[in-house]
């Protein structure tokens, strides 16, 4: 079992004794204070942590191992933090209500997120205690919001150049590539989910049943997670470099209908589009399905819309829509975008960070190609960040000392983006834009748009992914009939 009192900083074990004498309630909120990457933030996340941690009952023997490991650490313990760790412990359960957004709400930085404050006057000192789990969120939410960036990147696309019928395939269009990528098992469950948020494609294993278990995902409902049959460079090489042609002609045979996507770039991509599509193009035409070859070396944006300093009518400068357009022909749809012969497709799957995606369909576009031509995989892109990525922090606004309200802030003088609020929060939408407004009332802060999620130890709010992923694409849906 996880010791929670185990799962913070060194410098929190001893804040329970350095808070004002006759402290007794403490005032936290979350934030992300930083645009430099990102504008906006989905939130996402919260009640995994409270299912996986927050929930779990207090134990003395947590105490005492708290209490070993606390003199192994700084030398000694003081009777006071003896005291109130064994009182926590006495009474079971961290007794603090969280107050927060709905979970798939999609708002600006800067935004008041999330509070936190104890529900019981000896225990103020608990809020502070629990900032460094709490603050994990930022993980589940920065991913969360670029898988997001990439969902409004093809919504923008599909918008340009493809019809209402092929809006399904949105969802599909970024595929998660990066369990292999994550740090930890946990890390690459809970981002797995995050990014299912925004599409349905992956393969992520472990964000399955980490959905159905922390996010109520209906195993019996709609699709939680799909992805198709696919080789990789050693199932292509097993066959020898001479017989390359026979690992393709291998997996056509063992998937005869369906999806089918198949490494392409393992020795030479350019034959395997021209040579190998035409030696198997009869057989690909036949399937019930589509076949999808997948180069993953090189340049991404030269390897689809060819290299535009390669010799002019080679295969390089054509590139790999081209060239399937060439073997398998297109059709125009009635926004005059070419879009492949269903039978074939194309993916992606490495370096597609955003900024080269959005090239690559500028690219596809000029070319007369319709975005749902090309899907993609991204993996660690996902989760190639920090919690300096948005800025992430948790901070302190408001305290009571011997029953007296104070309202506090952090202001240094070196670094004003670090300026945090002031006094007890309150968030509410005015004509679609959120304002944070500090230094409210009780009552104020008791009409907001937070909610209470979890109060003194139990989960209070619950949501399901279902619920979450309605919400992000109703956004979704405003947004793009704002563009």
């Amino acid at each position: 079992m996880n010791n929670i009192l185990l799962q913070t900083d060194v410098y929190k074990m001893g804040h329970m004794e350095q808070y004002a004498p006759g402290c007794n309630k403490v005032y936290s909120y979350l934030t992300a204070r930083s645009d430099r990457n990102f504008d906006e933030t989905v939130f996402f996340g919260l009640q995994y942590y409270i299912k996986r941690y927050l929930s779990e009952p207090i134990t003395p023997e947590m105490g005492e191992e708290f209490l070993t490991y606390r003199k192994m650490i700084l030398g000694s313990n003081s009777e006071e933090i003896e005291t109130k760790i064994r009182a926590l412990c006495q009474l079971g359960y961290l007794p603090i209500e969280i107050k927060a957004v709905e979970e798939g709400t999609i708002m600006p930085v800067r935004n008041v997120l999330m509070t936190i404050t104890n529900t019981h006057p000896d225990f103020y000192w608990v809020v502070g205690f629990m900032e460094s789990l709490l603050l994990k969120l930022w993980y589940t939410i920065t991913v969360a919001t670029c898988s997001h960036q990439y969902r409004k990147i093809v919504s923008r696309y599909f918008n340009e150049t493809d019809e209402e019928a092929m809006a399904p395939d949105k969802d599909f269009q970024i595929h998660d590539f990066g369990y292999r990528g994550d740090a930890s098992e946990e890390g690459a469950a809970i981002s797995g989910v995050a990014h299912l948020l925004s599409f349905l494609g992956s393969d992520n294993v472990p964000a399955l049943p980490c959905a159905v278990e922390f996010y109520n995902a209906d195993v019996n409902g709609e699709p939680i997670l799909l992805s198709v049959p696919a080789s990789e460079h050693s199932v292509m090489c097993s066959f020898g470099r001479e017989d390359e042609i026979g690992a393709f002609r291998h997996m056509l045979e063992l998937y005869p209908t369906g999806i089918v996507s198949i490494v392409s770039d393992t020795f030479d991509v350019y034959k395997v589009l021209t040579d190998f599509a035409e030696i198997l193009k009869e057989d690909i035409l036949k399937r019930e399905g589509k076949v999808v070859f997948r180069p993953d070396s090189g340049n991404p944006e030269y390897i689809i819309c060819g290299n535009p300093d390669a010799e002019q009518g080679s295969n390089e400068w054509k590139g790999a829509i081209r060239l399937l357009d060439e073997k398998f022909g297109s059709s125009l749809n009635s926004k005059g975008y070419k879009v492949l012969n269903p039978k074939v497709g194309l993916i992606y799957g490495d370096g597609m960070y955003l900024e080269r995606y959005v090239r690559t369909l500028d690219r596809l576009k000029e070319m007369g190609y319709a975005a749902s031509n090309l899907v993609i995989g991204v993996g660690g892109i996902l989760r190639n960040h920090s919690r300096d990525t948005l800025g992430f922090a948790i901070k302190a606004t408001y305290v009571e000392v011997n029953g007296e309200p104070r309202e506090i802030e952090k202001d240094p003088i070196t670094d004003q983006k670090k300026k945090s609020h002031k006094g007890l929060l309150n968030l509410q939408k005015v004509e679609d834009q959120y304002i944070t407004k500090d230094q409210c009332s009780v009552a104020e802060e008791a009409d907001s748009l937070l909610q209470v999620v979890y109060k003194d130890g139990q989960l209070v709010k619950e949501t399901s992914l279902c619920k979450i992923r309605k919400l992000v694409k109703a956004q979704e849906a405003v947004s793009v009939t704002e563009q």
